[in-house]
Parts: structure tokens; C-alpha cells; sequence
């Protein structure tokens, strides 16, 4: 099951790149994760831009939501990280550090189509804010996987030790 999110739509390529290595998977839009996380999902896989130091994990917009549903149903949350994205940073929230992209991405989609929200915004009063990340807690992380082993989040400052430690 690949659950994906505007306006990026990743989740498009990820469905290709599956199904071209002959893997079957399911398409479904984030609004629909809660419907299809009861019965139809045995474990969420996300990926990682960063662990934080202090085990929050990450990632795009969406993650943090997926992760809290899967925690509800009782499903495993695997994150896949590679080391080298493990990060000294300490952040709890989403809101106090995080990249804002291009609001007027979220008036279109990739095929074209407009949004709602795509007459005159201004008109509408309406602050369009694209945020890129999402910080999820390690509480809701059952297991970190890197290229050394698995791991909870609260191996990061370990790891970063051990890095720091080669480098010297």
C-alpha cells in the first residue's frame, strides 16, 4: 500500500518503481490512510530525511500522521535511515524549524488540475503554508533500520558518538 500526499505526489513513482520490479501494491491518497490502516496494512514502512538526535525522526509532510495512525491500530512503524542522515539537531515539533516550499504548488497538482483554492487567495484571505517536514516522536517508531542494524530511535546519539569518534 502506497500512501501519498499533494502536492508531491512521490508516492507515484514509489507505485512505479514497485510494480516495474513485479511487486503488487496499492495506491491510496493520505485522507484514506485511516480506512486502510485497519485491515489492509500489517507494518508502515517510511523513510527519513534526519534522526534527531533525540530520536525524533524526519520526514515529509504526512509521516508523523501515518506513524500516529499505524500507533492506534497496534501496527508496526519501521523507518529506514541510513546513517550518515543521523543529525546532532534536537526538534520536537514541526512548526519552529522547517522548510516552507512554494505555496503556489499547492493551487495546482502535476497533471494540471486546479484547486479550490487556486481563485485569488488573496481575495480569499486564505495564508497557503507548505511545510516540507514532519518530526515524528520516537514513541511512535518501533524500529530504526540503517545499513549496520536495527535500532530504536534512542540509538542516535550513540551512533553519532561512534562517528565522531572516527573522525577524530
Amino acid at each position: 500500500m502506497v500512501v501519498d500526499s499533494r502536492p508531491d505526489l512521490r508516492g507515484v513513482n514509489a507505485c512505479e518503481r514497485l510494480t516495474e520490479a513485479d511487486i503488487p501494491c496499492s495506491y491510496v491518497y493520505i485522507n484514506s490512510a485511516t480506512y486502510v490502516m485497519k485491515d489492509q496494512v500489517t507494518k508502515v514502512l517510511l523513510s527519513a530525511d534526519a534522526l534527531l538526535a533525540n530520536g525524533y525522526v524526519l520526514g515529509s509532510v504526512g509521516t508523523a500522521m501515518l506513524a500516529l495512525i499505524a500507533h492506534k491500530y497496534n501496527k508496526p512503524v519501521i523507518v529506514c535511515c541510513e546513517t550518515y542522515k543521523f543529525s546532532e539537531r534536537v526538534q520536537t515539533d514541526s512548526i519552529l524549524f522547517n522548510e516552507l516550499a512554494d505555496p503556489k504548488d499547492m493551487l495546482t497538482t502535476k497533471t494540471g488540475a486546479a484547486s479550490p483554492l487556486s481563485t485569488d487567495p488573496a481575495q480569499r484571505k486564505v495564508n497557503l503554508v507548505n511545510l516540507v517536514y514532519d518530526a515524528t516522536p520516537p514513541t511512535l517508531v518501533s524500529i530504526v533500520i540503517t545499513e549496520i542494524a536495527e535500532l530504536p530511535c534512542s540509538s542516535a546519539p550513540v551512533i553519532l558518538r561512534r562517528d565522531g569518534e572516527r573522525r577524530c
